[in-house]
């Protein structure tokens, strides 16, 4: 039995309505026993699915729409890509045609309970019946791309109540479909999340919500479109559809229902305003030239500051920090102007990481200090212990890590980004911003020791309890302005507070990107 029997039934609307059923499982087989990769199978199956489409009042039992999608799911299946590609080039309608045929056809379903689920290797149905004070959710997940890339689906109550109580609600996802439909209308832009649908049985505009996560974390979040396809033109377009970034997820809102998707840019096309560009010159210039001065202002009191060996380690700590600060972004801006490829690119990406590991490691050598001093008030160190364990803990520790992560990810072929001159964080899996928290996490711990040390009474001295209520508050906040940018507490709670905000996961690059942003924004109150 092939092709050409289904296709003649389906001429005639009335004994087609009457045998759907029926025909869907000899199509089925069909499909399972002969090959859908070929144009010819491939377009005579799409034809015959977009016929069984267009019947109506028609209840169809969930085993009947399991079918309809075992057969969609062999056509879009990957060993079918090439032979779409041939389809394609006699009518670029056949994408649209298909996703059509699946939202009509799933209208159809007449589920015995509430809540359904049919899945597929390359496709998944998830649905309700629309129940009073009930909201909508659906939640998707895929291997496919090495990792769980999860998407959902999201409508409230209120937004329910345009439908009749016990009506379909249903959304499906395609995994691999990606290929098949036409690529968005600029070039430079890629399909990079799950095509969705979500469709009603009544055909009505309700907004939706939904979280997609990125198929391909190399491209630029920022340059994110939530999309629908256009069943008029048979391609991608945004009207009605807002976005915003949620943790490594995007949630795009829309005012209709439809298929839906993720259009993202490469890192290297995505063009960030003017403006902002010129505002992140000119902050980053006004930061240089204070970290300018405030070295030039430690040279200058240099003889009156370090008198004694505390305040010699103090100081050295100090200006270690505001050098190590300065260097790091004078050679992140220079990676800027380099060639990926060049030896200077990865050179100077090796000197950034190192000295933006030495910038945390200094800092806590000072917090290493202030906790001596704090717990040994009368014990004092000798000038050389103190200057060895310091260039150390500065130094050496953060080179031996920058080369072990550089020394692996070179053999790996996974330390640098291919398009760009930078470190690709996510496949190198770099320790930079586990160390940076650790250590600012350390810092926090010891900030609140020395504020509980110093409203301590000395010994000797009188109780505070008859000083003015403002003392213990200057106090406290003195040693929060001064202790915070030195021992980069702002770089810590910074971070903690946008992990802990979004309610997501952060990715290595997502949690680096954020310390240096932070870095940049706080780096001037370091002097």
């Amino acid at each position: 039995m092939s092709h050409s029997y289904v296709t003649c039934i389906t001429k005639n609307s009335t004994e087609l309505a009457g045998k759907l059923p029926q025909l869907v499982v000899k199509l089925d087989n069909i499909s399972k026993s002969q090959n859908n990769t070929t144009p010819g199978n491939l377009q005579a199956s799409l034809n015959i699915l977009h016929a069984f489409s267009t019947v109506s009042n028609v209840s169809l039992e969930p085993v009947v729409v399991e079918g309809f999608l075992s057969i969609v799911d062999s056509l879009v299946d990957e060993r079918a890509h090439s032979a779409w590609t041939s389809v394609k080039i006699e009518n670029k309608t056949f994408s649209s045609q298909l996703l059509k045929s699946v939202e009509d056809f799933t209208r159809l379903l007449n589920p015995p309970n509430q809540t359904f689920n049919i899945t597929k290797p390359n496709i998944q149905l998830k649905g309700m019946k629309v129940e009073p004070g009930k909201d909508y959710q659906v939640d998707f997940s895929n291997t496919k791309y090495n990792r769980s890339v999860t998407n959902s689906v999201f409508i409230k109550q209120n937004k329910l109540a345009a439908l009749a109580s016990g009506s379909l609600v249903m959304s499906i996802a395609f995994l691999t479909v990606n290929d098949i439909l036409n690529p968005p209308p600029t070039s430079n832009f890629k399909l990079n999340g799950l095509v969705v649908a979500t469709t009603t049985a009544e055909v009505k505009p309700i907004v939706i919500t939904m979280q997609f996560t990125p198929l391909d974390t190399t491209l630029a979040p920022a340059s994110a479109r939530c999309v629908f396809w256009n069943l008029n033109n048979g391609s991608w377009d945004t009207e009605g559809c807002k976005h915003e970034i949620n943790g490594t997820n995007i949630t795009c809102r829309c005012n209709h229902l439809t298929s839906f998707s993720l259009l993202m840019l490469p890192i290297t096309d995505f063009e960030v305003l003017p403006w902002l560009r010129v505002l992140n010159y000119v902050v980053l210039g006004t930061s240089q030239v204070s970290l300018i001065i405030g070295i030039i202002i430690e040279a200058i009191v240099w003889k009156n500051l370090t008198k004694n060996t505390t305040s010699l380690a103090r100081h050295i700590a100090i200006l270690n920090i505001v050098v190590t600060l300065l260097i790091m972004n004078t050679l992140f801006l220079i990676c800027s102007f380099l060639k990926p490829k060049d030896i200077s690119c990865k050179a100077v990406i090796f000197l950034a990481h190192f000295f933006l590991l030495a910038l945390f490691f200094w800092m806590f050598t000072l917090s290493l200090q202030i906790l001596y001093h704090l717990v040994f008030l009368l014990r004092h160190y000798r000038r050389l212990t103190m200057m060895l364990i310091s260039f150390i803990l500065g130094y050496i520790c953060p080179l031996l890590i920058v080369i072990g992560v550089f020394v692996k990810g070179y053999f790996k072929d996974n330390y640098f980004e291919k398009k760009i001159c930078s470190t690709n964080l996510v496949e190198s899996n770099n320790p930079f911003c586990l160390v940076s928290l650790i250590i600012g996490g350390i810092n926090f711990l010891i900030t609140f020791f020395a504020i509980v040390k110093v409203r301590r009474p000395a010994i000797g001295e009188k109780s505070r309890s008859h000083q003015s209520d403002n003392k213990p508050v200057k106090q406290i906040l003195r040693c929060i302005i001064i202790l915070t940018p030195l021992l980069g507490l702002h770089l810590f709670l910074g971070s903690t507070f946008l992990i802990a905000s979004t309610g997501y996961k952060f990715s290595s690059k997502e949690i680096i990107v954020t310390i240096f942003e932070i870095v940049d924004e706080f780096q001037v109150c370091i002097i």
